[in-house]
């Protein structure tokens, strides 16, 4: 009898690209825990609603609804030996509806993990109400082990509970991205990228502000932007400002592409410019990949990028054009960007390869069916 794992995640539309690190993660998640041999049932969350109108509030509940009744029934009818129950939860204003779930699983005698993905579970603790802390503390005292997928959600974890069994479970770059050598970047110049969804939450701006305040010191640079927009009146006041202050020449936009033309997008380029406020900004799939090919990240603190970095220098605290110009600044004229560019390949390499996270899951998985 094989061991099973019942896996509750949104995957998004099976037909469709996943929207987002979230959807892509649950799925990536799906191949490891198949690729190490279990057979895995799944039980996939609600689709999002497009927006919060007062309909799709009321549609929301009702999806939520369904899905606890499907999550139990399931579940009431499962195989509870050798079995454990995996929900990937965000937290926020879903905490409710998560604290439900675990709660269910741990009534009908199964082993659990909650899986914290996504960021700002911190400031969701610290600024939530007493209800809200009594029911996130409910999901972490009753999982039986606790996924992370940024170290920085440790130190919440063992305030509420300090024996609490935890598991670091990053994102990975898939083994077919990672160029087998540090791929050799150009002498004498330097090409700057920002890849990913092309929004505000994104600042996307200062990355065109601080281009022009690095064009005005470097006459050889570039940047290149490469990703999708559902919103209009940004995207083109971003390509009014590269107009009005004559950055055409040098500054260049993309729409979003798959794998094999993103790699042609990173060969060259030095810098991966990513200044996210993205309140759920969790471990960063686009960074992960830009560091895969040598890329230095320049990043803000959102999320889990500290921990993925792991150089201070590279974190960027004050959210304007000048500081993020002058990090990469320091970086050029010290002459340093072949070293932080190989850092940046050898740490996803040693850390964020799919061979590693994949180990590591599997070892734990071989850890907590033993006691199932």
């Amino acid at each position: 009898m094989a061991n099973r794992i019942y896996l509750f995640a949104n995957f998004g539309d099976w037909k469709k690209q996943p929207y987002g690190g979230g959807e892509v993660g649950n799925r990536r998640t799906l191949e490891l825990l198949r690729k190490c041999g279990y057979e895995v049932k799944l039980i996939e969350k609600y689709q999002r609603v497009k927006n919060h109108s007062f309909i799709n509030k009321c549609l929301l509940l009702v999806k939520m609804i369904c899905n606890v009744c499907k999550f139990s029934f399931i579940l009431l009818f499962g195989r509870r030996t050798k079995s454990i129950v995996h929900i990937v939860g965000f937290y926020g204003p879903t905490v409710y509806f998560e604290r439900t779930l675990v709660a269910i699983a741990k009534r009908l005698g199964y082993k659990t993990v909650y899986e914290m993905r996504g960021g700002g579970a911190d400031d969701y603790y610290e600024h939530g109400s007493k209800l809200y802390r009594k029911f996130f503390d409910s999901i972490i005292h009753d999982s039986d082990c606790v996924f992370s997928q940024g170290l920085e959600n440790y130190g919440l974890i063992d305030r509420i509970d300090a024996r609490k069994d935890r598991f670091y479970y990053p994102n990975f770059v898939m083994p077919d991205f990672v160029p087998e050598s540090y791929p050799i970047k150009p002498k004498n110049r330097i090409n700057m990228l920002y890849f990913g969804r092309i929004s505000s939450t994104k600042n996307i701006g200062i990355v065109l502000q601080t281009m022009k305040i690095l064009h005005e010191k470097y006459s050889d640079i570039s940047l290149s932007i490469v990703g999708n927009h559902t919103d209009d009146t940004y995207y083109n006041s971003l390509m009014d400002y590269v107009r009005n202050n004559e950055l055409s020449e040098c500054v260049s936009f993309y729409p979003a592409c798959n794998h094999e033309k993103l790699k042609e997008h990173l060969k060259d380029k030095h810098f991966y410019i990513f200044p996210t406020t993205e309140p759920h900004e969790g471990h960063s799939n686009a960074m992960t990949e830009a560091m895969a090919w040598g890329l230095i990240p320049i990043a803000t603190p959102q999320g889990f990028n500290k921990s993925v970095v792991d150089n201070q220098e590279l974190i960027v605290s004050e959210l304007s054009p000048t500081a993020f110009a002058m990090c990469v600044s320091k970086i050029v004229d010290g002459n340093r960007v072949e070293l932080y560019s190989r850092q940046s390949y050898e740490r996803v390499k040693c850390y964020y390869s799919a061979e590693t996270v994949y180990n590591q899951l599997k070892d734990k998985y071989i850890e907590l069916f033993k006691s199932v």
